[in-house]
């Protein structure tokens, strides 16, 4: 039987593990039906065994109908009628007093956790009535003595211990379920972080709940724009818009990813992206130069197979930074400092499908990429400043 949709994965653990432990008692109570038959000709033994086995199968229904708790308090009642009845008709030495550690055990396999308290009572009953049973046990006496002793014994002792075993076996595959459900959520938690954060901020997090801003001495900071992309959003729908975006910035953190650059956000039509932070490499400069002509080849690419032409502008520029996790409901990495605003200067003061540079990061690459002056623009805030273009 299938186990109700709303119900939670160890719930429902729970609930598969009870609808067994009732067949496995229906099954005992018709093997002794069985056994009858052969053994003895009283209709009554036949109809009692039959009328238990009755008993345990109700638990299906129960369970069916969504009485939860109530179908484990009805198996244990069930369990410890027939334990009971046992004892009183075929005494203590039958053996069936071993059936009373299957009854301790039972209801934490059985009850949802909402009802734990209904199984440590009927646990700690199971415990009491065991107690009791040896201590009194010249009292139980056999009162249907219509089956041989070691048949009894065997009976009594071998099948509780097989439906023990058959329990505990099926409890066990459900918990490595249950494991392999927590490692899957685990994993997928962890790259749901890594898309979010950088390794060293979630290897912070996950060590001492928070984070340490830290600052870095010497970054190269990507940031890029559309040119007309005011203009164009109230001239397509809003689905086209974001299938448009999505599919730019898509290809765009898999060649940031590719080049070893750390995308910080998106805002709006803008790109910000860092090299540098994680590890401190002294190629960080060349790197982001890399992407970015790697971004422009992309757009000119897409620009002769789709519609909607994109032209952007990209600035980047190499300074310190400080980095950090802001607020305490939806984590925030992102990067603080005059350099990230300098990069954003440079991509505003720049030219669509070139890629505008600072005199900081020029000197960085001066030896290895080709670039053009531009001569010294003024920027506003920070007064004139030495701009190159990276040459095609």
């Amino acid at each position: 039987m299938a186990p109700p949709k709303d119900l939670s994965v160890t719930e429902s653990r729970y609930l598969q593990v009870t609808n067994i432990a009732s067949v496995l008692g229906a099954l005992f109570m018709l093997a002794w039906m069985i056994t009858a038959i052969f053994l003895t000709k009283a209709p009554v033994v036949y109809a009692r065994n039959a009328l238990m086995a009755l008993m345990f199968l109700m638990v299906l229904w129960f369970n069916r109908i969504g009485w939860r708790v109530f179908a484990s308090v009805w198996l244990m009642v069930a369990s410890f009628t027939s334990v009971l009845l046992f004892l009183f008709l075929l005494g203590y030495s039958s053996g069936v007093a071993i059936c009373w550690f299957m009854v301790i055990i039972l209801p934490y396999m059985s009850f949802p956790r909402k009802a734990r308290m209904w199984a440590h009572g009927f646990s700690l009953m199971a415990c009491l009535l065991l107690m009791a049973s040896v201590l009194f046990q010249t009292e139980i006496t056999v009162r249907h003595d219509v089956f041989d002793l070691q048949l009894l014994q065997v009976v009594n002792i071998s099948m509780p211990g097989l439906i023990c075993l058959l329990l505990v076996w099926r409890l066990s595959v459900l918990v490595d379920r249950s494991e392999d459900s927590l490692i899957a959520e685990q994993k997928k938690s962890d790259n749901l972080l890594q898309n979010i954060l950088p390794e060293y901020v979630i290897k912070d997090l996950k060590d001492t709940g928070k984070t340490i801003p830290k600052r870095h001495r010497n970054v190269s900071i990507l940031f890029t724009d559309f040119k007309g992309f005011t203009e164009l959003v109230p001239t397509i729908s809003a689905t086209k818009l974001m299938s448009e975006l999505n599919d730019i910035f898509g290809r765009f953190d898999e060649l940031v990813e590719q080049e070893g650059v750390e995308k910080i956000k998106t805002i709006g039509d803008a790109y910000v992206a860092v090299c540098g932070v994680e590890n401190e490499i002294p190629d960080h400069a060349i790197k982001c130069i890399r992407v970015a002509q790697r971004m422009l080849a992309y757009l000119e690419k897409r620009n002769r197979t789709h519609k909607i032409k994109w032209s952007m502008r990209i600035g980047i520029h190499s300074g310190p930074i400080v980095t950090g996790v802001i607020g305490k409901k939806k984590f925030s990495y992102d990067l603080f400092g005059d350099t990230i605003n300098t990069a954003s200067r440079m991509e505003s003061a720049g030219e669509a499908g070139r890629i505008n540079i600072s005199g900081a990061t020029y000197h960085l690459i001066r030896d290895v990429v080709a670039c053009e002056y531009r001569g010294e623009i003024f920027v506003k805030g920070k007064g004139d400043m030495a701009m190159y273009f990276v040459r095609e």
